[in-house]
């Protein structure tokens, strides 16, 4: 029996302003309710934490610079730096 693990993955969206940057990246593939996931921002990283009934999983979002801000809001993590 072959087993095949289906995976979605992640859009990830970089765009730099006249004032900072901002980063999207859409979760809505893994299919998570907002109160599942956790960010935490260190340095220009971003790493972010899955925990629900079906999915447990951790991953890293590089950053172009330090301190960014960050919202979840329906599916979609915003990672932003304004001057």
């Amino acid at each position: 029996m072959d087993a095949q693990t289906e995976r979605s993955p992640l859009h990830v969206s970089h765009t730099d302003h006249d004032d900072g940057w901002t980063v999207a990246v859409d979760l809505d593939s893994l299919q998570v309710s907002d109160d599942h996931v956790t960010v935490d921002v260190i340095g220009t990283e971003a790493i972010v934490a899955v925990d629900a009934p079906h999915l447990q999983t951790e991953f890293d979002i590089d950053l172009p610079a330090a301190d960014a801000a960050k919202t979840l809001r329906n599916g979609v993590l915003t990672l932003s730096q304004r001057s």
